[in-house]
């Protein structure tokens, strides 16, 4: 199982988003995430990177 945390413009602690996102849903600007538990956290903006074999994704985030 490949779970990733996802993180707002850069991969830094302050900018953490999500953690163990098992799924991300994108609908025009709004990134939907889902935890391994369920719980789904939305936010306005695009993905900028993925990198699922280190388990790591970027939104581009202007707010």
């Amino acid at each position: 199982m490949c779970l990733s945390n996802v993180y707002k413009n850069e991969k830094t602690k302050e900018n953490l988003r999500a953690s163990d996102v098992a799924s991300i849903d994108l609908d025009g600007g709004i990134v939907t995430l889902t935890d391994l538990f369920g719980r789904k956290t939305s936010v306005e903006g695009t993905l900028k990177r993925a990198d699922l074999t280190g388990g790591v994704v970027i939104l581009q985030v202007n707010s």
